[in-house]
């Protein structure tokens, strides 16, 4: 019984032994090379419990990179998405422009085609008119820049109009498909004249009164004839599209489809007869003699 209750060595005199001992290690470790075996198979017994002490500050600071990593990712993400977003609004600004060079020069160009030189403004549609029946387009140029009422009106492949109102800053175009507008012409194969009339919400132009026998055939190149005061000769009009010779008729049915192409028209020519001084305006292009 009495070795039940023997006393343990008390904890300071535990501690001063493993003091000791440690002390006594450190002398014998630093002195001789007895004791490499025995930290080799130390340090290899206390690999796994070290594994396992350092297993959570290496899940923190792993997890730590992640969310940085992740966070840098997303704010690149983000500039890239809005850098892609700036360049292709710049391109797609871009394109218009080249569009727009294209349609100018294009414009310009149609200049050097025509028989005699003309004087020219370019101008840009504003409006362009809902109602159907009613074939008109607004401009940015007005009386400051010399336009007058009656002025012809051309794009890059034929005559568009001609002048209706004139205001200080813009003007109105009426249309050659409008129905109050006629316009004399003539055919580039055979030089029969005739007046093209506007038929209104259908695009066309109508030739009325001609004989059945008249020598016009689809495909027949319409210009103008010069024959108003108005238009310069020569100018392109309209392609005959439709002929239609009625046995028992006086007339044929005869329509063209117009050259100018009126329901994209974005910038037109402003153009002043020869014998015409315009005002010198912003714009004022005079054409190459060809």
């Amino acid at each position: 019984m009495a070795r039940l209750f023997r006393r343990r060595p008390s904890l300071v005199s535990r501690l001063l032994l493993a003091v000791l001992a440690a002390l006594l290690l450190l002398f014998l470790d630093q002195r001789t090379d007895r004791l490499v075996p025995l930290r080799g198979a130390l340090l290899t017994a206390l690999h796994p419990l070290q594994q396992a002490v350092d297993l959570p500050f290496r899940m923190y600071a792993w997890c730590a990179d992640n969310l940085r990593e992740r966070a840098a990712l997303r704010a690149e993400a983000a500039a890239l998405r809005e850098q892609n977003l700036l360049l292709k609004l710049r391109v797609q600004a871009l394109d218009a422009l080249q569009a727009e060079n294209r349609r100018l020069q294009a414009l310009l160009d149609s200049l050097a085609r025509t028989p005699q030189p003309l004087r020219a403004l370019i101008a840009s549609t504003i409006r362009v008119g809902l109602d159907p029946y009613i074939g008109q387009i607004e401009i940015d140029k007005g009386s400051l820049q010399g336009v007058f009422v009656g002025q012809p009106v051309l794009d890059a492949d034929g005559v568009v109009g001609q002048v209706a109102h004139v205001a200080a800053q813009t003007s109105q175009v009426l249309l050659i498909t409008d129905a109050r507008h006629a316009i004399p012409v003539k055919s580039v194969r055979s030089g029969v004249r005739a007046i093209a009339v506007g038929r209104g919400p259908s695009g066309e132009l109508d030739l009325p009164y001609l004989p059945n026998h008249v020598d016009i055939e689809v495909g027949d190149a319409l210009v103008t004839s010069g024959l108003d005061d108005v238009f310069p000769p020569d100018l392109p009009v309209a392609t005959v599209s439709v002929v239609n010779r009625i046995g028992e008729g006086e007339f044929a049915d005869i329509r063209a489809v117009p050259r100018a192409r009126l329901d994209r028209t974005q910038e037109v020519l402003l153009v002043w007869p020869p014998q015409a001084t315009p005002l010198h305006g912003a714009g004022d292009t005079p054409a190459p003699t060809p």
